[in-house]
């Protein structure tokens, strides 16, 4: 299955709760949204950008609510290396390329779940505002954990891996940040 019928598989645009919220660089308002998150990215990762979209998002609203928020006053501190999330926190606030950015996967929350390469901890200060987020409960699911363990055996296992990958993404785009998340 190449990206493009990978795409196909996607909730169409039209369904996506709450795809697009603001954040400032300067005078300049930013729409960032998720069709160009996607973009950016690519799909191969899309759960976990559309994860790391939501956890931008919903800290946002937490901190600032309507008012105006500059993308570099966001700084994240996480256990989960996964690539979808470093997409998605380049490409709402540059935290990477800017140095507010740090994974250590030997952090650990009881309440956070376990993923195959750390924990799905994220710490976001917001200015002066710092929260502990987690997916949902039951996000991802079981059968997301035992497709990746599994995703190296075959070919028809990578296939399943990619399936829960965007199972996982057609979730989080069908729920606003609040219900994709909580916080810790």
């Amino acid at each position: 299955m190449d990206d493009s019928s990978i795409l196909t598989h996607l909730t169409p645009e039209s369904d996506w709760a709450e795809p697009t919220f603001f954040l400032y660089e300067g005078n300049d308002k930013l729409a960032l949204n998720l069709a160009s998150a996607i973009q950016y990215s690519g799909i191969g990762s899309v759960g976990g950008l559309v994860l790391g979209f939501r956890l931008v998002q919903y800290a946002v609203k937490i901190a600032a609510g309507n008012e105006p928020l500059q993308r570099n006053g966001i700084s994240i501190y996480t256990a989960f290396p996964g690539r979808g999330t470093q997409d998605a926190f380049e490409y709402t606030c540059r935290a990477l390329r800017d140095k507010r950015y740090c994974c250590d996967t030997t952090l650990h929350h009881p309440a956070a779940q376990t993923g195959q390469r750390g924990q799905f901890l994220f710490t976001l200060r917001v200015n002066e505002q710092s929260m502990v987020l987690t997916p949902a409960d039951g996000l991802p699911t079981r059968e997301y954990f035992d497709a990746d363990r599994q995703s190296s055996q075959s070919d028809a296992a990578a296939l399943r891996w990619r399936e829960e990958k965007i199972a996982f993404a057609n979730t989080l785009l069908s729920l606003p940040p609040e219900q994709c998340l909580r916080v810790l």
